[in-house]
């Protein structure tokens, strides 16, 4: 029976590793980037940054699949909020999987799961954009599906945070079709008054600036689902995807049109985007960096990954922290039951000698 206590170990070890400790190992790894400049260095703001986690709903995927993979996005998420304590976190849309086709109950506990899987310590804001999956493509936008993402999670359309004097500008890139239509038109209004909240914060004399709130100006950081328009990771800098494929503006990609407009009416610094589910970090169109976020989900990357930035008024630090990768656990159990194998055929082996040696003895009292 000694061999069943050892394999029991064994398998435990491995469950309590993978499921409990593997994702504190890896994670240690990352760090918050630092920023060389003395200026503002002493307080910058710490922002984790992920995207497209897709949870599943009741329509696709296998309840086994669900539980699973949703159980090591907790694991992660909750391991590096702690590691790492940022000032604020940001899912760049695609929360959910099937957003677009649930009902308003189904959505709620779809809320609830998500709400439950990503919480943070009171202080610690998570802000959600909206992707396509949350709220359907363009063709399939309705109010209704705006209107309860925005009721649950505060946020559907166009916002400014601004936090620690750092200027985020939330962008739903579904409405971003310049088309006429009642979203795009809302969008655009807003973002011409962000614009024009921006041009007061840093021309706060001027006549027309008399009643805007005063916050110090620096530039903005875009942080949408859809990427701005390139043409494929090909005009990436780094990028992890395993193939390239060429990008479709308004599906895959902004529009130029739309992306020129974003550049003219907030001149950001610096952007952040999801959607392709690979990494990528390039110098975008309007001459910026722009880092594609992998998906936070096993079921969409096997290595995913996230961004950790550290930012100050006039600067900004990004590095990319790699996560527990599904393979690894793969390999943990199956080297477990290996080793438990190994550990079975050993003790057979015993317990074939000793039968040889208690036989062979018998067979010498006979004679």
């Amino acid at each position: 029976m000694r061999f069943l206590y050892a394999c029991f170990v064994i398998v435990l070890c491995a469950l309590i590793f993978c499921e409990y400790v593997a994702d504190f190992v890896v994670l240690q790894k990352c760090k918050w980037p630092e920023i060389k400049r003395k200026k503002y260095v002493d307080d910058p703001l710490r922002a984790m940054i992920l995207a497209d986690p897709h949870l599943l709903g009741p329509h696709r995927g296998h309840w086994l699949d669900k539980l699973y993979r949703e159980w090591h996005m907790t694991r992660a998420f909750q391991a590096a909020s702690r590691l790492f304590q940022p000032d604020v976190v940001f899912v760049l849309g695609d929360l959910f999987d099937e957003g677009d086709m649930v009902s308003d109950k189904q959505f709620q506990e779809y809320v609830w799961r998500y709400l439950k899987m990503f919480h943070l310590p009171p202080g610690i804001p998570l802000i959600s954009v909206a992707g396509n999956h949350d709220v359907g493509f363009h063709y399939k936008m309705h109010p209704f599906f705006m209107s309860r993402f925005e009721s649950y999670l505060n946020n559907s359309s166009v916002n400014l945070y601004t936090i620690k004097q750092i200027h985020f500008v939330v962008i739903n890139s579904m409405a971003m079709e310049a088309d006429g239509c009642m979203f795009c038109t809302q969008a655009e209004d807003e973002l011409k008054n962000i614009s024009r909240t921006l041009h007061c914060m840093k021309y706060p004399l001027e006549a027309e600036c008399a009643r805007t709130r005063r916050h110090p100006y620096s530039q903005p950081i875009l942080l949408q689902h859809f990427p701005t328009y390139r043409i494929s990771d090909t005009m990436c800098e780094e990028h992890d995807a395993p193939y390239i494929e060429t990008f479709r503006e308004r599906f895959h990609v902004l529009s130029k049109d739309a992306t020129d407009k974003l550049g003219k009416l907030l001149k950001p610094r610096l952007a952040f985007a999801g959607h392709s589910h690979h990494f990528c970090h390039s110098v975008n169109r309007l001459g910026i960096d722009e880092y594609t976020v992998a998906s936070f989900s096993w079921r969409n990357k096997v290595n995913p990954s996230f961004m950790l930035a550290t930012i100050t008024p006039d600067d900004y630090v990004v590095s990319k922290c790699k996560m527990l990768p599904q393979q690894f656990v793969f390999n943990s159990y199956l080297s477990a039951g290996m080793l438990c194998l190994i550990v079975i055929a050993f003790q057979l082996r015993k317990c074939i000698q000793s039968r040889r040696q208690s036989s062979a003895a018998d067979h010498r009292k006979v004679n």
